[in-house]
């Protein structure tokens, strides 16, 4: 089994499904999280702690962090990928957007980032059951879970009510731990991104959206992914093999697809991520095109 640095694991969730070409907003952030991430391996994670100096440092550090450019943000997406790549357990895939209806045709060059699914499995549910179940919670695991909150993967990770618990344990940590204190009170959130999550709160307040379930805000939140719609046409068959019809399709574009049941109903998992298929008609161009709109599903 591999073992990876603070800043590989926080990498693997993180760059998972993003564009691998394009800087992104949440790319941005992500990029941002690595070089905390190789800061706090150094600072948090060394063996001897000066804890005043390391909270001016950090402090200091973070600030830099909060301004860096895109050249430099394109750099550590680099570096890191590269030792990802080297390891196996990412590549680099046709991002599923390009068979959205809107890009399908235009010949666009998109292509995403996917992690080797038992590893980013292995970190994810690592993380999960070190936070949500009782016992002692390493400080390299409290590190992690910063980091994905402040990339805004939170949302990937647990569910609505898990992140209550979440929330909840984290503040009880930072009340027994300076060091851990120090940490979650940190942020390298930049202040446009604060005031969209401002604005999303109050429109989440006005109506509900279905596109936000599984969203508590809580924690920061960055659309990691966006719903797609795929036009095709299978006459004379049930929504059952409309489904059947879409994973054959995804497949053949370089996908890993499932169906995986929850609760009552049945997700598609598209690589690491889960999503919801409505079959459906859309105009367009005063067209009726028949298809199905993948909604992506937080937990």
């Amino acid at each position: 089994m591999n073992e990876y640095t603070l800043s590989q694991q926080y990498a693997l969730v993180g760059l998972d499904g993003q564009d691998s070409i394009h800087i992104t907003t949440a790319k941005s952030a992500v990029c941002r999280g690595i070089a905390a991430a190789k800061i706090l391996e150094r600072l948090i994670l060394s063996d001897h702690l000066d804890l005043e100096a390391v909270k001016e440092e950090l402090e200091a550090e973070f600030k830099e962090i909060r301004g860096i450019g895109r050249k430099e943000a394109h750099g550590l997406e680099t570096e890191m990928a590269e030792v990802l790549k080297a390891k196996g357990v990412l590549d680099e895939i046709p991002d599923i957007l390009a068979c959205d209806i809107n890009y399908s045709s235009m010949n666009m060059d998109l292509r995403t980032y996917r992690s080797d699914g038992t590893e980013y499995q292995r970190i994810v549910e690592g993380v999960r059951a070190e936070v949500l179940e009782d016992g002692a919670v390493t400080l390299e695991c409290v590190c992690l879970v910063w980091l994905l909150r402040e990339s805004g993967c939170i949302h990937d990770i647990f569910s609505v009510q898990e992140q209550e618990r979440l929330s909840a344990r984290m503040i009880e940590l930072a009340e027994q731990d300076p060091v851990v204190r120090v940490v979650w009170d940190s942020d390298i959130y930049r202040w446009t991104e604060k005031l969209s999550q401002q604005l999303l709160s109050a429109k989440k307040n006005i109506f509900k959206n279905p596109y936000m379930e599984g969203v508590n805000l809580l924690f920061p939140f960055l659309d990691r992914r966006q719903a797609v719609f795929i036009d095709f046409v299978v006459l004379g068959t049930n929504v059952a093999g409309r489904r059947l019809a879409m994973m054959t399709y995804l497949s053949e574009k370089g996908h890993y697809v499932e169906e995986v049941k929850n609760g009552s109903e049945t997700l598609l998992k598209v690589d690491n991520y889960y999503y919801r298929v409505f079959p459906m008609t859309r105009v367009y161009y005063k067209i009726p095109v028949q298809g199905a709109n993948l909604v992506p599903v937080y937990r």
